[in-house]
């Protein structure tokens, strides 16, 4: 049996009164019957926080979070659901995704057991983010790819308010039928920035789509029968087509299912050695977008651009922004200069006793990114110096461990300097192992 993910967005399933009954039914009675079709359907349905809204507005005078929102509105959805399934004398059940979720491997492997669970018992499970828990919102988009690209599917459909992509972020621009996954970054999409939802957040999922071997349309929910003509292979909004064969499960992971929580750039001779096989190092990072950690998964960018490659990022954007596109006596440097600020600063407690302070090195032959980089690290606060220290020591503890056990004090940091010059020299920011090139 094939399988197929639909999304379908807040705006197209309520109204300023609260949730649509006739879209919902339609999409549950479509998902009911594609499974005569050799289909299975996972429904992902937003629109909680706006029932929720709709009805906190006309039953209370409290003018409620989004949070408390989102809990009211989500039984009225399934109420919908619920009545429909039952006329059909089928099932529906409800699955809730948090953020936390699609940051854990496990937590996704569960969810996706329970959808298999799901498609082998006949059950069309209706899936939302958890907006409750969820402090910026749930990302359906992105929940939506995810659990397509973790579970194999065959098609990903976001359904929206408009009947696909056009040429102009207006709208005015001609219909594109078919949109090649290289070319979507140059769709104008009049939303600046890495905020959710719009057309965006769907053209991002639909490029990871199609970057994992999964076709992608994106069509207006209210076309009469959009989701059975999908299923037929007809066509409806505008077609992404896989980039790629699919990647096995080891894979998945990377490629596709965990949320990115930011972005570098590369030049062309880091695009050419990751693609032969290698690890990415700071020398060939040009720029730094986001605050993630060490651990999260980011995407990979040409300068246009055009994704390359998602990988497990093992340091902290502030880190990487610091020592990106430095050799490795000058990432040595910088790294030592902040073992050094964390060593003298002042504490929660207070100021650090008379007589004490950071020693950095003479800006002899320093080029300007290394002296930027001194001077940014001379100005970070207590806090942030110590969680970039924690890092650094974390990167080589055991050279960091004997070099300050056999430091002498007429040497200071100098060894330490040394020992790191030689072992950055082998720091990888991403490893090919936590790499996944397209």
């Amino acid at each position: 049996m094939r399988s197929m993910v639909v999304k379908i967005g807040s705006s197209s399933v309520t109204r300023t009164t609260g949730p649509d009954p006739v879209v919902l039914t339609a999409a549950l009675d479509a998902a009911l019957s594609a499974r005569s079709l050799g289909w299975s359907v996972v429904l992902i349905s937003s629109g909680a926080v706006s029932s929720g809204s709709a009805y906190l507005a006309r039953a209370s005078e409290i003018a409620g979070s989004a949070r408390l929102a989102a809990a009211v509105g989500q039984p009225f959805l399934m109420d919908i659901y619920r009545s429909v399934s039952d006329v059909s004398g089928r099932h529906v059940c409800q699955v809730l995704i948090s953020e936390s979720d699609l940051r854990s491997p496990r937590a996704m492997a569960s969810v996706c057991s329970v959808l298999s669970e799901c498609a082998a018992a006949g059950i069309v499970p209706i899936v939302n983010g958890n907006d409750v828990t969820d402090g910026q919102g749930s990302d359906n988009d992105g929940i939506a790819v995810g659990l397509a690209v973790a579970g194999g599917a065959d098609r990903l459909l976001l359904l929206t308010d408009v009947a696909g992509v056009h040429g102009a972020s207006d709208g005015a621009g001609a219909h594109l039928a078919d949109l090649p996954a290289p070319d979507i970054r140059a769709v104008p999409t009049g939303r600046p920035g890495s905020g959710r939802g719009g057309m965006r957040s769907k053209l991002r999922a639909a490029e990871l789509a199609a970057y994992n071997g999964i076709e992608t349309h994106i069509a207006a929910a209210r076309q009469a029968g959009v989701i059975t003509a999908c299923i037929k292979g007809e066509p409806v909004g505008t077609r992404i087509r896989p980039a790629r064969d699919r990647f096995g499960a080891d894979a998945r992971w990377i490629s596709g299912v965990a949320a990115s929580h930011g972005s570098i750039v590369i030049n062309r001779p880091a695009e050419d050695s990751i693609r032969a096989g290698a690890s990415l190092f700071a020398s060939g990072i040009k720029k730094v977008d986001g605050q993630f950690a060490g651990g999260d998964v980011i995407e990979v960018l040409t300068p246009s651009g055009r994704l390359v490659a998602r990988g497990e990022s093992k340091v902290s954007a502030t880190l990487m922004n610091l020592i990106r596109a430095m050799r490795t006596d000058e990432i040595a440097i910088v790294l030592t200069a902040i073992l050094d600020k964390f060593r003298c600063a002042a504490g929660p407690a207070g100021p650090a006793p008379a007589g004490t302070g950071a020693v950095w090195p003479a800006d002899d032959g320093l080029r300007v990114p290394v002296s930027r980089a001194l001077d940014i690290v001379s100005r970070h606060g207590y806090e942030l110096t110590r969680r970039l220290a924690l890092e650094v020591i974390n990167l080589f503890p055991a050279a960091t461990a004997e070099a300050m056990l056999d430091a002498r004090a007429d040497a200071g940091l100098a060894p330490l300097r040394e020992r790191y010059s030689r072992l950055s020299s082998d720091l990888s920011f991403i490893d090919r192992q936590r790499l996944v090139v397209y």
